[in-house]
């Protein structure tokens, strides 16, 4: 069996009891920086390479590309690249909830429009076909085993495709993640699915590891559940002071009340290795003990990083800031290419990549590849004509002239509205050389800098002076962005 390459000397009392517990389910809850990645990447290997005649997957899995790719990594380094490798697997909850649904559809309890029984699953919509904003939502439903297609009636405006292409792309074969939740719930109801899974879960899973597990919704509750009646080791690991996935259906008081009566033995880790100094211990003790709490005022330049809810927030602060996203609100290809022209600002100002390039990239049916060739030209012309002082729109126009002879969406999109509020706030970042990333509370969740300023609005203001409270998603938000400074924590004058 391969050596941990981090000594149990190094372990705490608590991350010592947690890895090693014999129990088939545990629940680990972590407090920030108290090292929940050690502690599950640990008990991942241990599972691993312990009963190794058993040939039957160990699995772990995160809700986030980057907080699998943490864990994957961390226990790469502990373990070796050997444990990872077939069929043993860290992917992110998503992933695994469509390897269910293959299983379904192979094993034909399931039937999907066209017969497909592999399907190309997208993040998204918007990346592939044309959205608009409206009430009538087309959704999967299941009905005797068949997946089809229907629409829905919503309380609020929410941006999606129309019903007809929503219905030949289904029936090409392809769907996004959230269609497979759809999918999936409509199937739970029946007991062949469930049967299905349970069996599937038995043969083929021996070990199940679930990181921030206060981002389940109902459905994820209901796999653990089925994962639980067939392998043997269920971990689960998180803090209900942390859940931001309540915009899915993350329910973080049924969380707990799942783990309260299903018989998990519970270990916690609240010993902290973020905090630098005691002013951050100290915030950070107060904050969860919902008690008052007043931030020292500081500017961008104080700040390795500023925090806030919402990127326009984040756009409104000082020019100083440059948030590592842009939604200009006037169409997808717009935004894509507002992106695209954000990326490089970023790689040059601070080395690091726009947000959601990656769905930038797809919208516009590129490669990542084809941004270091032939559109850095293009791009890079661009952000020296708005840092020269150049009018936005003219600086648009010959940018999407230039992008129309090498992307056809463009090409098709040339004479739609300009994003010019999106291109002024770029250029106003542009005469600065010192910027400060920014990023909202969801997207700062796992990391960590020295220094962190928050943009506090006035309800975060009220908030702090009178407590944070965990069963609201507002302060759960904000209690993550207070807790990911080694050293200090400013309100942003």
């Amino acid at each position: 069996m391969p050596r941990a390459s981090t000594g149990i000397h190094t372990l705490t009392p608590q991350q010592f009891t947690a890895s090693g517990s014999p129990h088939p389910r545990v629940y680990v809850e972590a407090a920030p920086g108290s090292g929940k990645t050690t502690v599950s990447a640990l008990r991942f290997g241990l599972h691993r390479f312990t009963a190794q005649t058993d040939r039957r997957a160990v699995v772990a899995v995160s809700f986030t590309r980057s907080a699998t790719e943490e864990l994957r990594t961390r226990v790469i380094r502990q373990w070796g690249p050997s444990s990872v490798t077939w069929p043993h697997r860290i992917v992110t909850l998503d992933t695994l909830l469509c390897d269910l649904l293959f299983h379904l559809l192979h094993e034909g309890v399931l039937h999907w429009p066209g017969g497909h029984t592999e399907l190309e699953v997208l993040d998204t919509w918007r990346t592939t076909l044309p959205t608009k904003s409206g009430r009538i939502r087309p959704v999967l439903q299941v009905d005797n085993g068949q997946v089809v297609v229907r629409t829905v009636n919503e309380s609020q405006s929410t941006s999606h495709p129309s019903a007809t292409d929503f219905k030949r792309a289904v029936s090409d074969g392809k769907c996004t993640h959230d269609n497979v939740r759809e999918a999936l719930q409509g199937a739970l109801t029946g007991n062949s699915a469930r049967q299905a899974l349970t069996s599937y879960f038995e043969s083929n899973v021996r070990s199940l590891t679930v990181d921030e597990v206060f981002d389940a919704n109902d459905l994820d509750r209901d796999v653990f559940s089925l994962a639980w009646s067939g392998c043997g080791f269920l971990t689960l690991v998180g803090d209900p002071w942390q859940a931001l996935y309540q915009f899915r259906g993350a329910r973080p008081a049924a969380m707990t009340e799942y783990i309260s009566e299903n018989g998990f033995t519970t270990h916690h880790l609240d010993e902290s290795f973020r905090w630098g100094n005691d002013r951050q211990a100290w915030l950070a003790r107060r904050l969860r003990q919902q008690m008052p709490v007043t931030l020292p005022t500081g500017s961008a330049d104080d700040a390795d990083v500023v925090l806030s809810h919402k990127w326009k927030t984040l756009w409104d602060s000082d020019p100083r800031v440059l948030p590592l996203a842009i939604k200009p609100g006037v169409g997808q290809i717009q935004e894509a290419i507002c992106t695209l022209l954000l990326n490089e600002i970023t790689q040059n100002a601070l080395g690091q990549q726009a947000v959601f390039l990656h769905d930038a990239l797809l919208t516009l049916g590129l490669e990542k590849e084809e941004l270091a060739t032939t559109l850095h030209p293009c791009l890079q012309t661009a952000v020296t004509h708005l840092k020269g002082s150049n009018p936005p729109a003219l600086v648009w126009q010959t940018l999407t002239d230039d992008l129309a002879n090498r992307i056809p969406a463009v090409a098709a999109q040339q004479h739609a509205r300009k994003p010019l509020r999106a291109l002024t706030l770029l250029q106003l970042r542009l005469g600065d050389d010192q910027l400060v990333p920014g990023l909202t509370c969801h997207q700062s969740k796992g990391r960590e800098w020295n220094t962190v300023a928050i943009r506090l609005t006035g309800a975060d203001a009220s908030a702090l002076a009178l407590g944070l409270d965990p069963a609201l998603a507002d302060h759960r938000a904000l209690y993550v962005a207070l807790t990911r400074a080694r050293l200090g924590t400013l309100a942003l004058a």
